[in-house]
């Protein structure tokens, strides 16, 4: 699709085969587009050393082999992204009382149940390299496609509704500045609580509402036809949300307000050292924005895409070619408000005896990791039948470098 973004991914392949702690032969290919963390996985590099040409594409994916899912609860739908699906194996949702949410379905416990048809024949013919070739002449989706023709012609050979010759989906191409020119704008102060960083910041957030993003892409946010949407980062993270979760505790979708932050005070490296500071903040905290310190944050606390940070533009993200993962912020992100809001805790790779309140507490809401940086795409679902999804691995670098933002899906008729 775009020769330039498929460079720099076969690059990127070099450098972390040269990295790599295990030991392979000069010839043999890694991937180098599968999600961080997965990209020395056995099975994917027995599919992209198969099929070569299947590198930096979609098919360099979980979701070659997994799948999506969607779970109910009174009614309501939950649509879990291949990866949030793979990972309640060993992260289930939970209610606020630490009990397993109660849906209609069991979540899954073993890698078995989160693999597509395609992922369960390579499973059965032995997982391996050979196994890729001998089911190669199986229609394992049922959609009358060998699996090699699907692969050949950039296809997923585990899903029925992805095959060759299929439409792609239209796609909105908007510039950054055109994104920065939408109204109304948003703004909102809030926590961003790390995992795992060091730093838990607060900051004033500047952008738009997700759904005041659809509006003006077109698309009724208060459609009952609009199920939600994925927002998607060029290295593969992706995130889904629901238009509504109905007021089911602890949820809260495009469509919900979240919660009141809190704010806190008084936790920079300033204040108690740098040992104990674990908590940035704005050259001037907004006073009109906080009822005082310890206590509520005043602004409205929405799922929001932004623009900008404390005034400022959001930094350009990249892929850093020393790790091949995404470094940097913008210069667009999701931004995530609390849906359980409280007080800064210390990264959990950051203990100390500081002796205080603010040691790492896995109960509380580490709303940080959920804030996906560098967006370059939001698909407004479902994505309607008998269209390819938009193929955002090839090429989804040369989108963020070229400041561009991609909505596509439900509603959307291109341009």
């Amino acid at each position: 699709m775009r020769n330039k973004g498929l460079s720099a991914v076969l690059a990127g392949a070099a450098l972390l085969a040269g990295a790599s702690g295990c030991s392979r032969s000069k010839d043999e290919i890694v991937s180098s587009r599968s999600y961080k963390g997965h990209e020395s996985d056995a099975d994917i590099l027995n599919f992209v050393n198969a099929y070569p040409k299947a590198v930096g594409t979609r098919l360099d994916d979980c979701k070659t082999c997994h799948t999506s899912f969607e779970l109910t609860k009174a009614g309501k739908r939950y649509t879990k992204s291949v990866c949030d699906y793979c990972h309640l194996i060993t992260h289930p949702d939970r209610e606020d009382d630490g009990s397993l949410t109660a849906y209609d379905q069991s979540q899954p416990t073993t890698i078995e149940e989160t693999l597509n048809t395609y992922g369960l024949a390579y499973r059965a013919a032995g997982s391996s390299r050979q196994a890729l070739l001998d089911i190669e002449g199986l229609d394992s989706d049922g959609d009358s496609y060998t699996n090699a023709a699907e692969i050949e012609a950039g296809r997923l050979p585990g899903d029925d509704k992805s095959m060759p010759g299929q439409q792609d989906a239209p796609l909105k191409v908007l510039t950054v500045a055109q994104v920065r020119a939408m109204t109304p704008v948003h703004s909102e102060f809030l926590l961003a609580n790390a995992t795992k960083q060091q730093y838990d910041s607060f900051a004033t957030y500047d952008g738009l509402k997700i759904r005041d993003l659809l509006a003006a892409a077109g698309v009724d946010p208060d459609s009952t036809e609009v199920s939600g949407v994925t927002v998607i980062a060029p290295d593969g993270f992706t995130k889904d949300y629901q238009m509504t979760y109905g007021g089911s505790p602890g949820k809260y979708g495009v469509n919900d307000p979240f919660p009141a932050g809190q704010y806190q005070g008084g936790l920079d490296t300033t204040t108690l050292g740098t040992a104990c500071g674990f908590v940035t903040y704005p050259s001037t905290v907004p006073a009109a924005r906080i009822a005082g310190d310890g206590v509520t944050i005043l602004d409205e606390q929405w799922l929001m895409l932004a623009y900008g940070r404390d005034g400022a533009p959001l930094d350009q993200a990249y892929l850093d070619s020393s790790t091949l993962r995404l470094s940097g912020e913008g210069p667009l992100r999701l931004v995530v408000p609390q849906a359980k809001p409280g007080v800064p805790d210390r990264g959990s790779q950051y203990p100390t005896s500081c002796g205080d309140a603010y040691e790492f507490d896995s109960s509380k809401d580490h709303n940080a990791g959920a804030m996906v940086r560098g967006v370059i795409a939001i698909r407004i679902n479902p994505l309607p039948d008998g269209l390819e999804d938009f193929d955002y691995r090839n090429g989804g670098y040369d989108y963020l470098a070229n400041g561009q933002f991609i909505v596509y899906g439900h509603g959307i008729s291109g341009q």
